[in-house]
This record gives structure tokens, C-alpha cells and sequence, in this order.
């Protein structure tokens, strides 16, 4: 092999070894959100340790990934190269733009709107946000010179220093080139033991999984989301065709409630509400309004579930505690609703997708309206949006009776809260904060840090009754019914040291809340409705037949209809 031949091939080596290094810092550069999502997500409840620890090991499967991308990319052709450094690139614009205004970073649920979204409305959407959209195309832009000036510079002192042994020296290069490709291997060995070690981490926690590693890198992420959306979008197919598929045969429709409004809570325990007997002043709001004979709260309601799915699948359909079968092959109330002409809604500040959120986007399907405070795939995880973002769609929904090409009509309204779920103290805002560690007492733990956690969760409650209130104040002067109702309880280390839900086994975590306001309008235009519910106060009941109460409230008879599970009393 003569010199020139030599050179070239040492030319070529030299810059395929300059690109591998730069695309491994441009892909770890471009995945520093994944770090601040980290930090949104799990980070701000952490104690300032651990959330040291939580950044440490997410800046290591960032770079272990990265080298690994990059040891792929070196088998490649330069163009796909080029493509996973432009789509790295791109994809932290994304998620810049996403954080700003999302508080996450591009997730299943996102790319789901965005597939939906046809030209004309991102060309809306694009106008609306252009403010801060153009800032982050300025970004992109100088980054693009910024890397061509580099690459230019790079190549020029190369070629001026006789870098490829075409002047000469080529002997001190080739030195130079072994020590700095001896660092770069140390380099990376030890990264890559570093980064099996997280992995193996991921296989030990439960709550972690290996199949989740690849999606700490953007362009992972992305893969992952889209595979995700797409089975998404194939279950939610079927379901919604299961479902449709379900015959609705109305045998008496005598519907007479102009305003029916659902509340469904999220993790709201009866035994932290003062309109319960509390001890301390949790719902100031209800218990005025039962003291002035606006509502009913019934003692003995439970959840047939402590955790949220299987509870949904139960509450607006047939399929109850002991059916068989899937609970879409059922009817559902928002089917029947809508050929008795009632106009149904859902308006939810939960998932609108995701594993946690299928149920509750399939549920809304079903309704005439729909609205989420949130496109994510995990917004019980993210502190920024409390329950009060859903108001503005209620109000949305509550004023299509007023335009002019609208008829008068009969609502059933469903809004779904994010409530007292965990973390609690992302679920209010500062200025709900009343209850302190020198306020708890009881439970089975006397610690300061279990009176905080007790604490966080009243706040949690106090909250979850103004929001109630502001729903209730919105139909105040209409003829309306108001119904209130919990998924499922929580434990906060009442019976046993324990914080959360969940246990199916646990009397505790299935004993509900269950409340029903009227309006004024309502008592003087209903009678025989209001007397009816105000004897069932003490009826042991259980909400996985919801559906034959409120086919029995709305005066609504179907095959299926069985008036002895209706929570009401003749």
C-alpha cells in the first residue's frame, strides 16, 4: 500500500472517528430533557439525595444508550448517520416546545393528537403558538451553522497540518490518533459496565423494566411511541366496535332532568371527609350545604375495586362485579343516553391515553362531546394541573345551551378529576395548603413524616371539595342534579402503615364517598325524586351498578334495567 493510499484510508478512519465522538455528544446534548422530564416526573417528591441519585443514574442511561446508538450508527451508511443526528435534533426541539407548554416531554398520548390532526387545524395551531414557536426555529437554525462552521474549521486545520500524512508528519498523527482512540475505548468500556448495571437495576424493580431503557433516548422514545399508538388506536377500534355493536332497545323513556352532572373523584376516602364525621373541617363546602338540606350523603356506599380500571369498567355499563365476559360487550350509558336525545359530555383532567387512560378515552368516545385538560399519557405524575383547568370546559359544555342554532336539551355531563391521588401534594395548590403535620392525629403511625403525609392528603381533600362547590355553584339556579361519587378509596396509614390503593383485599381503600346535591328548581320540579334519595341515605350499595341508578333517576327502562340493584328506595 503505497502513502496516498494509506492517507485515504487513514482520511476516511479519521473522519468517521470525528463524526462517531461528535454524533455521541450531539445525542447526549439533544436527550438532556429526558432529564428534566426525569425530574418533573419522579424528582420534585424526592428527598434531595435521592433525587441526586434518580439524575445520576438517568445521565447514565442517556449516555450508555447514546454509545450504543453511536456504535450502530458506525455500520451504517453516512446518511442514515446523518438522519439519526438530524431526528435527535429535531426531536429536542419537540420536546422543548412540549415541556413549555406541556410539562412533558413528546409522549404516546401527544403523538396520538398529532397523527389526528389534519393540515388545517396544524396550520392553526402552528399560527397560534408561533410566538414560541419561531424561537426554538432560530435555535435550530444557529445550531445548524454552528455545526457547519465546526465541520469546516475541523477540515481545514486537518488538511493545513498534514493531519492524513499527505505533507508529511504523518508518523506523530498516527501516535496521536492511538492515545486519543485509547481514551476514547477506556471511555467507553467503562461506561458500558456502568450502563448493564443500571440495566440489571431495571430487571430488579418492579416498577421499572428493561423493555422502558430505550425510551430515556429521544429517537427510542419515539419508536416505543409510536408502536404504542398504534395498538392503541387498534384496541380502541375494536372496543369502540364491541361496543357500538351493543343493541339499545328503550322499552319507557320519561326523562324529565334538564342537568345531570357526574362528578367522578379520583382516591377520595369518606373517612377524611368531614361530611363524614372527620374530625377535622375537610369539606367546609358540602357539609354547609348538606346542613341546608341541598344534599344527601349515603354512609354506605362502596367500590366494588380499589383501583381505578377495573372500577371504570364497571361504573357506566352493565357489566357489574359478578358478570362474565368482557365489559364492552355490555351496553353502556352514553349509548342509551344518546338515543333517548340526551346530549352527553366528558370532560376529564386525567389520561386521555396511555395504559391508565384507555378506559377513560374509550368511555368519551362514546359521548357526543369530549374535552381533556391534558393530551399526556401520565398526568397523575405531574404536579402543574390541578382539577381547576377542567372548570373553563365545563363551562364550554354548560354554554352550548345557549347559542342560537342549539335547541334547548337534556345534559348528562361527566368530569372526571384527578382528586386526592398520589403524590398528594400535587394535587392543590399552595394556597389549599391549611393542614399541617400539628393538625393530623390518629393513624397508626405518630411520626412527623407520616402527620405530613397525612397532611398533604387532607389538603388534597379540602381542595377536591372546592372544586365540587365550583361545579355545583355553576347549576345552581338551574333545575340540575349533582352526583358525586369516588372510584375508590386510599389508605393513609389509617389501619396499617400503608400509603396508597390498590389492595383488593382492603375494606378500607372500597369505602366511598357518595353525594347527591339538587337545585332548588330541581326539589320544587321533582318531588317524589327528592324524597326517593334522601330515604336510600343509609342503603348499603355498591357502584358497579351505577348504571340502573341513574336509569332510574332519569326515568329510563331497558331490558337490562334491574330496579332492585338502583340505589334508590320506592
Amino acid at each position: 500500500m503505497n502513502r496516498i493510499d494509506l492517507a485515504g484510508r487513514l482520511r476516511g478512519i479519521a473522519i468517521r472517528a470525528h463524526f462517531s465522538q461528535g454524533l455521541f455528544f450531539w445525542l447526549c446534548l439533544t436527550n438532556v430533557t429526558q432529564l428534566v422530564q426525569l425530574y418533573l416526573y419522579e424528582g420534585k417528591s424526592l428527598p434531595s439525595e435521592g433525587m441526586a441519585l434518580l439524575l445520576l443514574e438517568g445521565m447514565l442511561r442517556v449516555a450508555g444508550l447514546s454509545l450504543l446508538l453511536t456504535m450502530l450508527c458506525a455500520f451504517l451508511p453516512r446518511l442514515w448517520r446523518w438522519f439519526v443526528a438530524a431526528l435527535s435534533g429535531l426531536l429536542f426541539l419537540v420536546d422543548v416546545f412540549s415541556l413549555t407548554h406541556y410539562n412533558s416531554v413528546l409522549d404516546a398520548g401527544l403523538l396520538q393528537v398529532i397523527l389526528a390532526t389534519n393540515p388545517q387545524e396544524a396550520v392553526e395551531y402552528v399560527a397560534t403558538q408561533g410566538k414560541d414557536i419561531l424561537p426554538l426555529l432560530v435555535v435550530a437554525v444557529l445550531l445548524i451553522g454552528a455545526f457547519l462552521l465546526h465541520r469546516l474549521y475541523w477540515w481545514r486545520r486537518t488538511e493545513r497540518q498534514g493531519s492524513f500524512g499527505l505533507y508529511g508528519g504523518l508518523l506523530q498523527p498516527q501516535r496521536r490518533a492511538f492515545f486519543a482512540g485509547r481514551r476514547v475505548r477506556v471511555f467507553s468500556f467503562v461506561l458500558l459496565v456502568l450502563f448493564a448495571g443500571s440495566a440489571c437495576h431495571a430487571f430488579a424493580d418492579p416498577e421499572d423494566s428493561v423493555e422502558k431503557l430505550p425510551r430515556n433516548l429521544s429517537v427510542g422514545r419515539l419508536a416505543a411511541n409510536l408502536k404504542q399508538s398504534y395498538d392503541e388506536n387498534r384496541s380502541t377500534a375494536y372496543i369502540d366496535y364491541a361496543l357500538a355493536s351493543q343493541p339499545v332497545e328503550i322499552l319507557e323513556d320519561r326523562h324529565d332532568i334538564p342537568k345531570v352532572i357526574f362528578i367522578l373523584g379520583e382516591s377520595t376516602s369518606r373517612h377524611h371527609m368531614q361530611l363524614y364525621g372527620y374530625d377535622l373541617p375537610t369539606t367546609p363546602n358540602l357539609s354547609r350545604r348538606e346542613q341546608a338540606g341541598e344534599l344527601t350523603a349515603f354512609s354506605s356506599v362502596t367500590s366494588p375495586h380499589a383501583g381505578t380500571m377495573a372500577v371504570m369498567r364497571t361504573l357506566f355499563s352493565f357489566y357489574d362485579n359478578d358478570a362474565a365476559g368482557m365489559w364492552y360487550d355490555y351496553g353502556n350509558i352514553f349509548d342509551i343516553l344518546r338515543e333517548a336525545g340526551v346530549h352527553t359530555s366528558w370532560l376529564s383532567n386525567q389520561e386521555s391515553s396511555g395504559f391508565y387512560g384507555s378506559i377513560g378515552r374509550t368511555l368519551a368516545s362514546r359521548c357526543d362531546e369530549q374535552a381533556f385538560t391534558s393530551h399526556l399519557a401520565h398526568t397523575i405524575d405531574l404536579s402543574e394541573r390541578y382539577d381547576e383547568e377542567v372548570l373553563p370546559l365545563l363551562d364550554d359544555a354548560l354554554a352550548g345551551d345557549g347559542r342560537a342554532d342549539v335547541e334547548p336539551q337534556s345534559d348528562f355531563i361527566v368530569v372526571h378529576l384527578m382528586g386526592a391521588h398520589e403524590d398528594f401534594k400535587r394535587r392543590y395548590p399552595a394556597s389549599f395548603a391549611r393542614f399541617t403535620a400539628a393538625d393530623e392525629t390518629g393513624g397508626v403511625r405518630d411520626d412527623a413524616a407520616a402527620r405530613q403525609i397525612r397532611a398533604e392528603y387532607d389538603n388534597a381533600v379540602l381542595y377536591d371539595d372546592h372544586i365540587v362547590d365550583a361545579i355545583i355553584r355553576r347549576v345552581e339556579n338551574q333545575d340540575a342534579l349533582v352526583i358525586f361519587l369516588s372510584d375508590h378509596g386510599e389508605e393513609v396509614n389509617d389501619v396499617r402503615d400503608l400509603v396508597g390503593h390498590g389492595d383488593e383485599s382492603s375494606a378500607w381503600q372500597r369505602d366511598i364517598p357518595m353525594v347527591i346535591w339538587t337545585s332548588a328548581k330541581f326539589c320544587a320540579n321533582h318531588p317524589g325524586d327528592v324524597q326517593r334519595i334522601s330515604a336510600a341515605k343509609d342503603h348499603a350499595w355498591q357502584s358497579d351498578e351505577m348504571i340502573h341508578t341513574l336509569l332510574d333517576i332519569m326515568k329510563i327502562r331497558m331490558p337490562q334495567y334491574e330496579k332492585e340493584k338502583s340505589l334508590l328506595l320506592d
